[in-house]
């Protein structure tokens, strides 16, 4: 009777056990992620402007703070902003607020008209955790006196195509960032004019808001290349600088297939091959020969004419096919990596000027992904190694055993035993080991510490913003086949700069790494 009372109280406890502790867990589960939260705390999220009374065409900025120390874990989704402000630029900070230290975001924006905005949230993430800040009421007003930040700027649009001897030609030049309440300049090149040509000026034409368009006429006199040269000029209240541009003359010879080409880009009948006010595209310099490539196959090292043709053809069906950029960024990517790199420089020379690039720089060649300097070294090792194995080949007939210890001449260098020279020899061997190890392994190792964000690209035709944001105001017109270095990636965006030092951000769509 006892012994079933024990099993009876045994399973009661059981049962009581399996009924309680779900229910306990979860509670302590429950308080466990509530002392998680009271330990990282809660996100707070605050606004702050400068200045309290923005005035049109100033600077304003709104100012998100985070109680978070680290900017790197902090992510601000602005909201949209409207047309009647101009995003300049977004900086991240951190900023020590009652002995705390907070991460603050700038978003500096340049008011366009006076206006009353109501701009919804920011929304904040932070390792999970998302907070929402007020909404921001402002008033941008017109001051008396004030007058607009602009930037006039002066670029060659098109490339120059090479001009027949005795023929007119067209150059344009377009001037942005100009004030449209102002007169556009007119006659900066009167007298301006290269001996060598006939320069007729052109009247500016309205391409858009502040926009301007001048087309110039010129007749080559002979069959030297023409030279405008830079000029800086003074109008309405603003410097301006017009950049050099040179235009390659056809030989009079040649003036019969400069008709024909002209006559093939023609625009097709109906349309003013022009529509939108838009620059044709088409290269006007004459495409690459690819049946006789500036480099000779046969000229070619025969180890490495296989590789070259094949990436001759390669290349060739990317631009026949209309993608220049992607044809570009792989006869680049070969002449960095390939074994026949250097081979190909003139072909993609050829391909630059087509497109309207009058100078870039080369690839540093690195066949096989090593630099030249340790090809160099490795070809040294080798030498050295093979002249050890040829001075210590074994002879025959010299055989050691019989001839007395005694008698066997001391081969000494830097010791006094008999095998010193074989030591410095091994020393020297080891040596030259660490070098090579040294050049390739901590140097490339130290390179890609210090760029490891940086990457050669070549980049479709797009437009360069001073932030990352299609808002943002324009810093710079990239062309097609532009070689650039890329760096400093932002979601859909990635930072550009090219050789002779200009820079923005490009949507990434437009970037063709190699």
């Amino acid at each position: 009777m006892d012994q079933r009372k024990r099993i009876n109280r045994a399973g009661l406890l059981i049962l009581l056990l399996l009924v309680f502790l779900p229910s306990r867990g979860a509670g302590l589960w429950a308080q466990a992620g509530a002392a998680g939260e009271e330990a990282l705390g809660a996100l707070e999220v605050r606004i702050e402007t400068s200045p309290a009374n923005p005035i049109v065409n100033g600077l304003w900025s709104i100012f998100v703070l985070v109680n978070h120390p680290w900017p790197s874990e902090v992510n601000v989704r602005p909201p949209g902003f409207p047309s009647s402000i101009i995003l300049e630029r977004v900086r991240t900070e951190t900023r020590s607020i009652q002995g705390e230290r907070w991460t603050r975001v700038e978003f500096l924006f340049t008011p366009q008209r006076a206006v009353t905005l109501t701009l919804d949230p920011f929304t904040v993430t932070v390792l999970g955790r998302q907070a929402d800040s007020i909404k921001i009421n402002v008033r941008f007003r017109e001051e008396v006196r004030t007058t607009r930040r602009y930037e006039p700027r002066f670029r060659w649009v098109n490339p120059a195509s090479p001009f027949p001897a005795g023929e007119q030609g067209d150059i344009v030049l377009e001037l942005t960032n100009w004030d449209p309440q102002k007169n556009a300049p007119r006659g900066f090149l009167w007298g301006r004019a290269p001996g060598n040509a006939i320069l007729e000026d052109g009247s500016p034409t309205e391409a858009g808001e502040g926009v301007f368009r001048y087309t110039f006429g010129v007749i080559p006199i002979d069959e030297s290349d023409i030279t405008i040269e830079a000029l800086t000029f003074e109008a309405e209240g603003f410097t301006l600088n017009v950049p050099a541009i040179t235009i390659r003359v056809a030989p009079a010879s040649a003036a019969e297939a400069a008709s024909t080409v002209a006559a093939e880009e023609a625009p097709e009948e109906g349309s003013d091959g022009n529509e939108g006010n838009e620059i044709p595209l088409t290269p006007a310099a004459p495409e690459p020969d690819w049946t006789s490539p500036p480099v000779n196959p046969e000229a070619v090292f025969p180890f490495f004419r296989g590789e070259y043709q094949r990436t001759i053809a390669k290349v060739k069906a990317l631009w026949e096919s209309n993608k220049r950029a992607e044809a570009l960024a792989e006869i680049r990517r070969n002449e960095r990596d390939s074994l026949s790199g250097p081979f190909l420089v003139p072909l993609r020379k050829e391909m630059e000027q087509a497109l309207g690039f009058d100078f870039t720089e080369n690839e540093r060649w690195q066949p096989l992904g090593i630099s030249i300097v340790s090809w160099v070294i490795l070809g040294f090792l080798f030498l050295f190694i093979v002249s050890i194995l040829l001075v210590f080949r074994p002879r025959p007939g010299t055989g050691r055993s019989s001839i007395p210890w005694n008698l066997i001449p001391r081969k000494s260098v830097t010791s006094g035993r008999r095998s010193g020279f074989k030591t410095v020899i091994a020393l020297i061997l080891l040596l030259g080991l660490a070098v090579v190890f040294l050049e390739v392994g901590l140097g490339n190792f130290l390179i890609n510490r210090l760029n490891s964000s940086r990457n050669a690209a070549v980049l479709e035709r797009t437009p360069a913003y001073r932030v990352p944001d299609i808002k943002g105001a324009i810093n710079d017109h990239f062309d097609e086949g532009q070689p650039v270095i890329v760096s400093d990636y932002r979601l859909d965006w990635c930072y550009a700069e090219t050789s002779d030092g200009r820079f923005g951000w490009v949507p990434r769509e437009a970037v063709i790494p190699y």
